[in-house]
């Protein structure tokens, strides 16, 4: 592997580079993704099963062999109970940790409430889970089991009365197995076999036999991403999520084998993952570099597409900076509004009051991104592309939705209605005047209010 392309950058050099970046979704992927939405939406099941044919890589019968049933989830379970114990532990504590957090989060969750301003008049909203979710979970190039977790935890904390999963598992293999696993875990009955745009289609359109679902979540390839974007105002969804990123800023105190590793795992996910490294220690820099080039030959040669698509990340998307100042690094972090940002530097504390962008943080050397992809508690499933600057990370929050609740009695209406009747005048929405008026056996004289100075 040739590591010319790493080289150390000032932040004049960067500038603009960083920037723009977008869940990308290409002409050729937009109108593929658009022929499977409008095919299930004229066909239907039918057309399910021939999209699941073509591109999931396998042949159901019927769009009922799609589904997969109970006992088969009751087998997996058992195989997965049996082979892997230890996984069971691992699924445990991820379960564990992300439930306390999203626990947490719910106690501050937006909440049903109800405040009486004068007598006679009350104002309040209620707040309300959505009613039925679907929960998408990749299993193209690697599997995600834990992305089920990160989606379906917080859901059924807001109290989502139904989750339907889909995925594109190789149900007969191990990875499978541990999926179906995590559904029986997790209490989900409805899971089926299939990804893509056919699976955000079925969960948008519904079938015959399929419910249609409120909500959408979960991170996915290009296709996902076009489909979700199409969709969306037929049902919710959580984001348009783009390749992984990762950001480290650090000063001479960081470890350079620590943040090599670091950065590696983030490009290992995707090769269009975006990595960037930036610290106001020139020869941390140089470090770094050195230790990402021994690093990725030992894992070349123990995982060699693990390798391939890190190295095609690093060369394509990854940056080395050197600033002046910890808040300059900061300032630049923040104009990227990454998706993972992890800070290791002698005074953590201090440099995370100067992030205003991010969509997950780790603060300290003892704390690698790969925490929030699995066990730490915070959610995996987190803005990128920029995002960070307007949306956050899944919660408690996304499945939840507020509807304003308003009562007036009729002496706090007749204090109150010239106001209603003068905006009514004003925009020359008459009939909204006439309903407050005929409340009060008035007549509308035809005539604008005086709508002048007091």
């Amino acid at each position: 592997m040739d590591f010319g392309f790493l080289k150390v950058c000032t932040p004049k050099e960067i500038e603009g580079i960083r920037e723009g970046r977008k869940a990308a979704i290409t002409q050729e992927a937009s109108q593929t993704v658009k022929k499977i939405l409008a095919g299930i939406r004229e066909k239907g099941e039918d057309a399910i099963v021939k999209y699941v044919t073509r591109f999931d890589g396998y042949h159901p019968e019927s769009f009922a062999k799609i589904k997969i049933s109970e006992q088969e989830i009751e087998s997996a379970a058992s195989f997965v109970e049996n082979k892997y114990p230890k996984l069971l532990r691992s699924i445990e504590a991820c379960i564990e940790n992300l439930d306390f957090y999203h626990q947490e989060e719910l106690k501050r969750a937006c909440r049903t409430w109800f405040a009486q301003p004068k007598k006679g008049k009350k104002i309040g909203q209620l707040v309300n889970p959505v009613k039925r979710a679907g929960v998408y979970a990749p299993g193209g190039r690697y599997p995600y089991p834990s992305s089920l977790i990160m989606a379906a935890v917080p859901a059924k904390i807001a109290g989502v009365r139904e989750i339907a999963a889909c995925s594109p598992m190789k149900r007969d293999s191990d990875a499978g197995k541990v999926f179906l696993y995590v559904c029986k875990r997790l209490g989900i009955h409805e899971v089926y076999n299939l990804g893509g745009a056919q699976a955000i289609g079925l969960f948008a359109y519904g079938t015959k036999s399929f419910r249609k679902v409120d909500k959408i979540v979960g991170p996915g390839n290009i296709y996902v991403t076009a489909a979700k974007k199409e969709v969306f105002g037929m049902v919710g969804i959580d984001s348009l999520a783009g390749p992984s990123e990762i950001i480290v800023i650090s000063d001479e105190t960081g470890d350079k084998d620590f943040i090599a590793a670091d950065l590696i795992s983030q490009a290992e996910h995707d090769p269009e993952a975006f990595i960037m490294l930036l610290t106001t220690s020139s020869q941390l820099a140089q470090g770094v570099i050195d230790s990402i080039k021994e690093q990725m030959q030992s894992l070349d040669k123990k995982y060699k597409e693990n390798a391939r698509v890190a190295y095609t990340a690093l060369k394509n998307n990854c940056l080395i900076a050197t600033g002046k100042s910890i808040s300059e690094l900061a300032s630049i972090s923040d104009s990227s509004a990454p998706e993972h940002l992890e800070i290791i530097c002698r005074d953590p504390q201090e440099l995370l009051k100067l992030i205003q962008n991010a969509g997950a943080v780790f603060v300290g050397g003892y704390t690698p991104v790969a925490l929030g992809d699995y066990i730490g508690g915070t959610n995996h499933v987190i803005p990128t592309s920029g995002n960070a600057r307007f949306s956050s990370p899944l919660g408690v929050n996304d499945f939840l939705k507020r509807s304003s609740v308003l009562f007036y009695d009729k002496e706090v209406l007749s204090q109150e209605k010239e106001h209603v009747e003068r905006f009514s005048d004003f925009e020359n929405l008459h009939a909204h005047k006439r309903s407050i008026q005929i409340r009060f056996g008035e007549e509308d004289e035809n005539k604008k209010m005086d709508n002048g100075p007091a």
